[in-house]
């Protein structure tokens, strides 16, 4: 059919561009020095708009429309039209120069929130803050229609999601936690930290992270880890993943825990299709599934009893102090429970209740009830409310995302709906693979690599997050799994 084959060709340049932006905000965070921030800022600003001209010329728009009217399209294409017809409406929503000024605003922000944070001082980054905010709220309008603003920036990393879908997620989620950390507070009970706190050479530590990745079954032909303030997992599909992690010589954890969650994500995008790489089926279906792949690795093996019977051998001879712990250990260092002030370092337990924090706040932003001058108080309120702690300053308050600076709205909810999904589909794991954590505890993570290969990746966008959901758990997304594993661990530990 000429008209598709014309869709795919038009979307294939699309996609090499944005590609190119990927790469171009990778290096940004990984290799640029710093004085070249202004000139990447225009450059970023410009191939913004040529990726937002070709999405929304009159022409694409058009083909859009008559193959939207065919009846006898195949399920695949039809769901290529479909995708490609929501992306080309939010697009023409948004004028050219709009989209270049988020452009620019979302790399010198990138800078200006990256000397903020060393600074410590959030007054550094209010106005560039205060900027993003407004261009979001206008873009929210645009593209809401009889929405919800928030709702539209929402749908960029989760399409169709609602806050009328996710509010009731996470206030379930939450009723689950607060009473669990209530529990494990109340227990007194002190965890001998040692196997993952003390001193640690941070090269040991990136070589045993790097030796985990590819035991999980990461191509070094086709990816890279490299270091960078934010841990993060970027490229621009199968052949090319980039990740990045960031190491402390006082504590592995964050480490060793966050190269597996990187590495979660790689595996996610290696199994993807390549062939559909450059087309409107190619890529996650969305971030929260794509979330689900690394908490899933991070949490629900990582954090296992059966994964540390194999590794913590290896980890003795990376780290020769620890030749006396013991799996019962290392288990309960890994799966210690307690209040802490960073995102990317909290259990999993207290972790989602850092994500309903930080929803609420950029929630309440989009829709004006809530003004960035006040944000640290705000933070700072809610994380008493929340965890019982309060920050020391900004940097380890509201400072420590990047993801505000980058104009990523509505992107923070779905690391807990990630939550959600990963616990699902482990379960289903379970049920599919027989013998599953005795062959983890020999070290085999090939075969649940496969399993989500098979269940999960394969299928790039060709199913929605609650159709992909159903077709491998059986059931549409819930709190139920998540609270068994978690109420599980707390009574097994606390």
């Amino acid at each position: 059919m000429e008209a598709y084959a014309e869709l795919e060709r038009r979307y294939a340049e699309i996609r090499d561009v944005k590609n190119g932006l990927s790469i171009l905000g990778w290096d940004q965070e990984v290799m640029m020095p710093a004085g070249g921030a202004p000139a990447r800022a225009h450059t970023l600003a410009t191939l913004t708009g040529v990726a937002h001209g070709k999405t929304t010329d009159p022409a694409l728009r058009k083909l859009v429309r008559s193959l939207g009217r065919k009846k006898d399209l195949p399920r695949r294409k039809r769901r290529a039209v479909e995708l490609v017809g929501h992306e080309v409406e939010k697009a023409s929503a948004i004028p050219a120069d709009l989209a270049q000024e988020l452009a620019l605003a979302e790399s010198t922000g990138l800078e200006t929130w990256r000397a903020a944070r060393a600074a410590k001082d959030f007054r550094r980054f209010a106005p560039a803050l205060r900027r993003m905010v407004e261009l979001k709220r206008e873009i929210a309008r645009l593209t809401a229609g009889r929405g919800r603003p928030y709702d539209a920036l929402l749908d960029d990393f989760e399409p169709g999601a609602t806050m009328k879908q996710i509010d009731p997620l996470l206030g379930a989620l939450k009723d689950v936690t607060v009473p669990l950390l209530g529990q494990v507070v109340a227990s007194r009970t002190k965890v001998d930290m040692s196997p993952f706190v003390g001193r640690f050479d941070v090269a040991a530590q990136a070589a045993f992270a790097r030796q985990v990745a590819l035991a999980m079954g990461i191509d070094p032909e086709r990816s890279r880890m490299d270091l960078s303030t934010h841990p993060f997992c970027g490229g621009i599909g199968p052949d090319d993943v980039r990740m990045t992690g960031r190491y402390d010589p006082k504590d592995m954890r964050g480490g060793l825990f966050g190269v597996i969650h990187e590495a979660g994500h790689g595996l996610y995008e290696q199994g993807l299709d390549a062939r559909r790489m450059r087309s409107p089926l190619g890529g996650a279906v969305s971030m929260a599934i794509h979330e689900s792949q690394s908490r899933l690795w991070e949490n629900n093996v990582a954090r296992s009893r059966p994964f540390w019977k194999h590794w913590l051998p290896k980890l003795k001879r990376a780290h020769p102090r620890l030749k006396g712990t013991t799996l019962d250990g290392v288990y309960r260092a890994a799966n210690a429970l307690a209040p802490s002030m960073i995102r990317v370092e909290a259990d999993e337990l207290t972790y989602n209740l850092h994500i309903i924090l930080r929803y609420e706040i950029e929630r309440d932003l989009v829709e004006g009830r809530q003004d960035v001058q006040d944000l640290p108080d705000r933070w700072n309120t809610g994380m008493e409310e929340l965890l019982g702690i309060v920050p020391r300053d900004d940097a380890e308050g509201v400072l420590q995302d990047i993801h505000w600076a980058m104009g990523l709205f509505g992107y923070f909810p779905t690391y807990s709906i990630g939550n959600l999904y990963a616990a699902q589909f482990m379960e289903a794991a379970r049920k599919a693979i027989r013998g599953l954590d005795g062959k983890i505890a020999k070290g085999d993570l090939g075969t649940l690599r496969e399993w989500l290969r098979d269940a999960i990746h394969k299928h790039d966008q060709l199913y929605t997050p609650e159709q992909l959901c159903k077709r491998v758990t059986g059931k549409p997304l819930g709190v139920d799994a998540f609270a068994r594993h978690v109420r599980k661990k707390v009574r097994e530990l606390y």
